[in-house]
């Protein structure tokens, strides 16, 4: 989230108020990231080319039937090949390719100044770490396959990937994790360092307190997972001194960031959250984001956002050394600033309608486009419903003439802080949807 100086509360590069990453005194800010169920019943056999025939369904990740836990499956392209699968999402690492995908991590200067609202500027990536080829899945009897072959790594010691993404089930090389090593959280967990994150199978809940750290301001934050397993983050930021130009932006990530691995604007890992995503606009029938009991309790407040937001870049996010970060959109929930609104026209995406608030071509100092929208009857403390996200794509394509070769690279929900403000975002569940595939948060046991 980057670009609004007023409004992006999370990764937003220039505007007033947007609290992520925001970098652009004149305007208000917008926000990125920091610095600007496929259920399948029954278990199915896999063949690996080349490798071992599995034999056998039991084990798995709780798919009835079992999942796809196999007595050998080491595939000899090297990923691990998953049918069916979990009761409730398919395995984030069904689908490696070729000795997995590797995945270059690094970390970014910091640089650049964001305004709430907009894309942040400044933060050292979190480690990456690249994903070891040929590894995949751990044949009981075979080879044990290198941990992070895709996107969501881990294997299931019996032989196959555990379908779920969840805890090996079999009893073996213990939880599933990511590329970063993360495993996936459980009930009770809590991340609370700068930028560190939950991994929830297909999501990334990430503690992004960028602009406090530019700031050397000591704030108190943390991302949690609840024993009833509703998620959430807790804030509570003094006086920084950010002057609206640095907030501080805990989010929910689906996908990966468009700055390219090893930029200064990237503040969240640099290989996709999921399969689902980066796709190019032209190839997206469907895509929404649907939101059960958000929750805003706001204890002490100044200036702050929740919101909903995507970006867009020219080139593929992984496969391109320098992406292009082309545009972000954000639409606010609820909000509380002293920005005006200087645009007008509306869009009805999914069980709200939103009016443009802000627009500017040459966002974060000319870096990227920014589109600023706001609920329709708000601001409010809570939202519950569905967004529809493919609805907001159209709205560019068709009124600012954008092209169809774009990357949609990442979806996200977050909340923009700035300097004193306090509080407590909760929610019982989050599905993404493109294409028909929806992806909601897993939890190890």
């Amino acid at each position: 989230m980057f670009g609004s100086t007023l409004i992006r509360l999370g990764t937003c590069i220039a505007t007033t108020l947007v609290l992520a990453h925001c970098a652009s005194s004149a305007e208000p800010p917008s926000c990125e990231s920091g610095a600007a169920a496929c259920a399948e019943s029954g278990g199915s056999t896999s063949v690996a080319s080349g490798g071992l025939t599995s034999t056998s369904t039991t084990g798995g990740s709780g798919g009835s039937g079992g999942g796809v836990s196999t007595t050998g499956g080491m595939d000899s392209a090297g990923g691990a090949t998953t049918s069916g699968g979990s009761s409730g999402e398919t395995s984030v690492a069904g689908t490696p390719s070729s000795g997995g995908a590797t995945t270059s991590g690094g970390a970014g200067a910091a640089a650049g100044t964001t305004a709430l609202g907009g894309a942040s500027g400044s933060g050292a990536e979190p480690a990456g770490g690249a994903s070891s080829g040929g590894g995949g899945a751990s044949a009981s009897g075979g080879e044990p396959g290198a941990t992070g072959g895709a996107p969501q790594g881990g294997m299931d010691s019996s032989g196959g990937m555990d379908s779920s993404g969840g805890e090996d089930s079999s009893g073996g090389s213990g939880p599933v994790v990511d590329q970063n090593g993360v495993p996936l959280a459980k009930p009770g967990d809590s991340k609370s360092g700068s930028r560190e994150y939950l991994n929830l199978g297909e999501i990334r809940l990430i503690n992004n307190k960028w602009g406090s750290d530019e700031l050397g301001c000591n704030t108190m934050m943390r991302v949690f997972v609840n024993e009833d397993k509703s998620f959430g983050w807790s804030f509570d930021r003094g006086g920084c001194g950010g002057n609206k130009s640095k907030p501080d932006y805990p989010e929910i990530e689906f996908g990966i960031h468009p700055f390219g691995a090893g930029s200064n604007l990237a503040t969240t890992p640099s290989f996709p959250s999921t399969t689902v995503l980066p796709l190019q606009i032209k190839d997206i029938t469907s895509a929404s984001v649907t939101i059960d009991s958000l929750n805003v309790n706001i204890q002490r407040a100044t200036t702050w956002n929740v919101n909903f937001e995507f970006w867009l870049s020219r080139e593929h996010p992984v496969e391109s050394a320098n992406p292009g970060v082309y545009a972000e959109l954000i639409a606010f929930w609820g909000w509380q600033d002293d920005w005006a609104c200087d645009k007008s026209g509306s869009a009805n995406a999914g069980d709200k309608s939103y009016n443009l608030c802000h627009q500017d071509d040459q966002w974060a100092n000319g870096q990227w486009r920014y589109f600023q929208f706001r609920a329709n009857g708000g601001p409010s403390n809570g939202f519950s419903g569905r967004v529809d996200v493919k609805a907001f794509i159209d709205w560019l394509v068709n009124n600012y003439n954008l092209s169809r070769d774009l990357w949609v690279t990442r979806l996200e929900v977050g909340t923009e802080i700035d300097d004193n403000t306090a509080g407590t975002v909760t929610l019982k569940n989050i599905t993404f949807e493109v294409n028909g595939v929806s992806k909601s948060p897993q939890f190890a046991q």
